[in-house]
């Protein structure tokens, strides 16, 4: 049975920018180069690659959902710290918007590109990718 009073950890989310979030939660799940794992209070210790997509939060009684660019997550038992370049919300994601930047980033990558050119456009992909995941949560 299902503890009622489930433990909660400190979780942390940064950009290069900003503290995105800094609250308590009882469970995060994102996308690691591993697979996709879930994270509760008292995880054991590790370092996790942060693949570009969405990370669900279980916080407040709820369930929140965050586009999240490639990264590391750091877990400590009780702290989980997210370190990434982008993270926004899934309800404040344009999500034609989004598309619009795909469908660009997908017709760039039929041209002539440097090799620095088609990386960056494989990043604008992969943003947009995981900004309409998160939007059509």
């Amino acid at each position: 049975m299902p503890d009622a009073q489930a433990k909660e950890f400190a979780l942390s989310i940064l950009t290069p920018d900003k503290c995105f979030l800094n609250k308590l939660a009882r469970e995060v799940i994102f996308d690691t180069s591993d697979g996709r794992i879930g994270v509760m209070a008292g995880h054991m210790l590790m370092v996790a690659a942060v693949l570009e997509g969405t990370v669900e939060i279980n916080m407040d009684g709820e369930w929140k959902t965050a586009a999240v660019s490639q990264g590391f997550a750091e877990i400590k038992g009780d702290t989980v710290e997210f370190f990434v370049d982008t993270v926004e919300w899934a309800d404040e994601i344009d999500a034609v918007r989004a598309r619009e930047a795909l469908e660009r980033a997908r017709i760039r990558l039929k041209t002539d590109l440097s090799r620095l050119e088609y990386l960056h456009t494989q990043a604008a992909m992969a943003r947009a990718l995981a900004r309409i995941k998160a939007a059509d949560r």
